[in-house]
């Protein structure tokens, strides 16, 4: 069963006594909420991305990116724990955040289309957005990040993508560079932001400068905003603040921790 009503993922919730956090119990498995801050060319914070963590019944550590793609878990699963993953870093986030500060929450291209399928409805994006506003949150605080993973119908997935900017969501492009981000899903959805793979950042410092020099490139004529993720090192920052690169995302930027532990720090 998928979960769609608020008494349903109510269930699923519960509060950390000493941190206050928000976590989620689903199927035994532990979700949990860290961010990872992403700073602009004068070292503001301009916002965080909202990370998973998920353990399993004996607090082993599973890797999201492995439990999304795991052809072992039924859809209903996947797109619950996304769900409820949104919920707690929706709720961690409205904890500590601050005006104009920005929410970055990943998205599956499966449950973007399920947005898209009970529009009529109105139940899926409706929640989210009651949600937000009942946090004091506005929808044109959140950027809802598209994962690279390939979809059997694109132009489906932009009608679905549409809808999501229709309800004042911001839409970014992640991993630009890996699996579906690519230049034709950037044309098609029109996205605000790009996200660059940081194996583009990578290629760069190795002499490689063309793959990310065009991901810069697609950004300025889609007029879109640009974040290059992955940096670790002063160099790194310097040479693409250099390219004059929007938005910086790294650990050399700041770990991903609980919000609350966050020190602000720029690179």
């Amino acid at each position: 069963m998928i979960l769609t009503t608020k008494d349903e993922f109510e269930t699923h919730l519960f509060i950390d006594e000493i941190t206050g956090a928000y976590h989620s119990k689903y199927d035994e498995l532990l979700l949990q909420s860290v961010f990872q801050p992403i700073l602009n060319s004068s070292k503001e914070t301009i916002g965080y991305e909202a990370l998973l963590r998920i353990h399993d019944a004996n607090m082993q550590p599973i890797r999201p990116d492995l439990f999304f793609q795991d052809a072992k878990r039924s859809l209903h699963q996947i797109l619950n724990v996304e769900r409820l993953s949104r919920i707690i870093h929706i709720r961690n986030f409205a904890q500590l955040s601050q005006e104009n500060t920005q929410l970055f929450l990943n998205v599956l291209p499966e449950s973007a289309i399920h947005f898209h399928q009970h529009k009529l409805e109105n139940i899926n994006m409706s929640l989210l957005e009651a949600r937000i506003k009942e946090l004091n949150l506005m929808p044109q605080q959140v950027t809802l990040e598209l994962l690279e993973f390939h979809y059997h119908d694109e132009e489906r997935l932009a009608m679905a993508i549409q809808d999501i900017k229709n309800h004042g969501f911001n839409v970014a492009i992640d991993d630009f560079g890996c699996g579906a981000s690519c230049e034709k899903r950037v044309s098609s959805l029109q996205p605000h932001i790009i996200k660059v793979d940081r194996k583009l950042l990578l290629q760069y410092d190795k002499g490689v400068t063309k793959p990310l020099l065009s991901a810069v490139n697609l950004a300025k004529k889609e007029n879109a905003k640009i974040v290059i993720e992955g940096i670790e090192t002063t160099s790194q920052y310097e040479k693409m603040k250099a390219l004059g690169v929007d938005y910086f995302q790294g650990f050399l930027i700041g770990k991903p921790l609980p919000l609350h532990q966050q020190n602000h720090q720029a690179a």
